[in-house]
This record gives structure tokens, C-alpha cells and sequence, in this order.
């Protein structure tokens, strides 16, 4: 193995996960420190990858990469490469961010709560490896340093909106448990009047129902959008409107107004409100003064993400190159034999491959 330039797999089951991996391909690319290959499976396969894609088992043997990188909680074990976990999110407000499905070597954490969380749980199972490098899809918020002003201009003539009014966005998660999509559509439906300009961004998970009924609110100032990446979309908007979904934790690192709906964890993070009447006050309140929350969003951000740097990629490369050079997966207890995720991991593969 050539530790100056690595072979790297790039596993994606997820259209939204090319935002996340693109960074780190970028620092490979610049650093000439390895190659990059793709594979796509599940729901991603209707999507084109950010780069080279190899498309069976026996691609990836004739590879032979050295690192798996993976957003997603599964990656097939029996593929060589040290398996990294890099995460789809920032954080989690329902259960199961913490769950360990043994199929990871090393898990590369955004900050301090998920690496404190991540070592407790390292310590009882010995079977992964933590190292705390920051999230490489927020790196491009910091290396372009995104003017307001200007990025707003670009949503403004990208969606045909009124320039004279602030930009809400609206992103909700996709579980029927805590989608807030159901609840606020007649408060939206009502909002759009005239006053805001409004850009909806679902989950691609989203219940296609749901996305119908909103696709049939869209006027001139209210658009349904399906772009994969929604940073450049948060750039240009004066307000996020969510509920538990992780996109509010990406939406500080712009120290903008945030609104939740019926939020579980930090929930002073913006205004969170329990009923969709309060829709309409929170919205006022939040365009009338934008700092309010900004101490709490700066103090959520130092828990969660405190990488303002856009070096988050070239972190979690040299953490990878650090584990291989000192052979510190090769010290790992062996993992939970997990036969039916296992079953389950070869039949998608398998489907890709068809």
C-alpha cells in the first residue's frame, strides 16, 4: 500500500450523499494524494456521481481501494478497504444516530458531542476507531466564503422571485413520525400571500403525496425545488423553516433565524413552535430581529461543528492515513457477524449490479 496516495471508494446509497463526499474528492484531487472511484447503489443509482463510477464486486476487487468512505449506516463487508463512516448529518434528533450496525473501522466525527458519544460507545464495543475532523460538505460554505447578498441575487433570478421580498426556506424531514409537512401546509397555504418568497425543499424521501400537495401551492413567489444540495440554497435565504431534521444544524454555520416545529433537542436554538398557527409570529419575529437567537446558535455550533476552517476534508484524510500508517485498525476486536445485514447488503449490491 502506497500511504502518499491512497485508493479511495466512494459508497453511496443516497442521492444527497454526492454533496457530501464531493469536498473530500476535491482535496484528493488537489493534494494528489489518491484516486477516487465511485460506487452507487439503492436510490442513488438514478443519479450521476461527481466522478470515475465502477459498477460490480468484481470492479471493486480489481480496484482493491485501500479506504471505503460511506455517509450512509451500511457498506458491503466483504469488499477490501478500511470501512469510514463520515455521516449524513450533523446531528440527530430522533433515535438510532447512535446505533452501531458493525460494519465501520473508523468513524470520523463532526465535534465534540458526537466524538464524546462516539468514544463511550468505541470503549465498550473495541471493534471502530474515532477521530473528530469536522464535516467535509460544509467545507465549501467556508473555502467560497458565500456573500449573502450575492447568493440571494443568484435564488432571486435562478427561481423568478421578487426581489423586493426576504426568502424563507422550508425543509422538512421525511419520517411520518416527525415530518412537519402535514401539519404546516394550511399555514403555508396561507402565508402565500404576496409577502415572502418562498423556496420548499423536501427530503427526496419525502411522501410523494406531500410533495404533491405543496407542488400545487407554487405560484411566483412560492417554488418547489429538488436540488440534491441544499447549502447553496441556505446561503441566499433569510430564514429556515424545519423540525428535526438534521438541515438545521447545517443552517448554523450562517448564523441566520431558524424556526422548528416541535423540536426534541436544543430547542433554543431559533424559535420552536408547537402549533402551526404560531407560524406566522415566528416568521414576523424572526425577520424583525435576525440576532435574537445568534449567542445560541453560536454556542450550539461550538458543540456540534466548531471547524470554520473548510479543512474538514484534509483532516479526515490525514486521520485515515494516520490509522493506516500506524496499523491501528489491525488492533480492533472483531466485529458482530450481523448475518442478515450482511444478507441484505449483498442483494443491493446485486441489484446494482443488474
Amino acid at each position: 500500500m502506497n500511504h502518499t496516495r491512497l485508493k479511495y471508494l466512494f459508497f453511496v446509497t443516497k442521492p444527497y450523499s454526492f454533496s457530501i463526499l464531493k469536498p473530500i474528492q476535491d482535496s484528493i484531487t488537489e493534494s494528489n494524494s489518491g484516486t477516487v472511484k465511485w460506487f452507487v447503489a439503492s436510490s442513488a443509482v438514478y443519479f450521476s456521481s461527481p466522478g470515475d463510477q465502477i459498477k460490480s464486486n468484481e470492479a471493486v476487487r480489481d480496484y482493491n481501494p485501500d479506504v471505503i468512505l460511506v455517509p450512509g449506516n451500511i457498506v458491503p463487508h466483504y469488499w477490501p478497504g478500511l470501512k469510514v463512516q463520515v455521516f449524513h448529518g450533523l446531528d440527530e434528533e430522533v433515535k438510532g444516530f447512535y446505533n452501531i450496525t458493525g460494519f465501520f473501522d473508523l468513524y470520523c466525527t463532526t465535534g465534540p458531542v458526537m466524538t464524546e458519544n462516539f468514544l463511550k460507545i468505541a470503549k465498550q464495543k473495541k471493534h471502530f476507531l474515532v477521530k473528530e475532523t469536522g464535516w467535509p460538505k460544509l467545507d465549501p460554505v467556508y473555502n467560497n466564503k458565500w456573500n449573502f447578498n450575492d447568493r440571494k441575487s443568484h435564488l432571486i433570478d435562478q427561481y423568478d422571485l421578487n426581489p423586493e421580498l426576504p426568502i424563507l426556506l422550508y425543509a422538512p424531514t421525511f419520517p411520518t413520525k416527525y415530518t412537519s409537512a402535514p401539519d404546516l401546509h394550511d399555514s403555508i397555504k396561507n402565508l402565500n400571500n404576496g409577502k415572502f418568497n418562498w423556496i420548499i425543499k423536501f427530503h427526496p424521501l419525502m411522501d410523494k403525496l406531500i410533495q404533491g400537495q405543496y407542488k400545487q401551492l407554487e405560484n411566483k413567489n412560492l417554488r418547489v425545488v429538488d436540488e440534491l444540495n441544499i447549502l447553496p440554497i441556505m446561503a441566499g435565504s433569510d430564514l429556515l423553516i424545519t423540525d428535526t431534521s438534521s438541515v438545521a444544524y447545517e443552517f448554523l454555520s450562517f448564523d441566520r433565524p431558524l424556526i422548528t416545529y416541535k423540536a426534541i433537542a436544543r430547542k433554543d436554538k431559533g424559535i420552536n413552535i408547537q402549533h402551526p398557527t404560531d407560524l406566522s409570529s415566528a416568521i414576523e419575529r424572526s425577520l424583525m430581529n435576525p440576532d435574537e437567537f445568534s449567542t445560541n446558535r453560536a454556542s450550539c455550533l461550538r458543540e456540534i461543528h466548531p471547524y470554520s476552517d473548510g479543512l474538514s476534508s484534509s483532516r479526515l484524510l490525514k486521520g485515515i492515513e494516520t490509522v493506516l500508517i500506524d496499523g491501528l485498525h489491525n488492533k480492533l476486536k472483531q466485529k458482530p457477524l450481523n448475518f442478515l445485514r450482511k444478507y441484505q447488503i449483498r442483494n443491493l449490491i446485486a441489484r446494482s449490479e443488474a
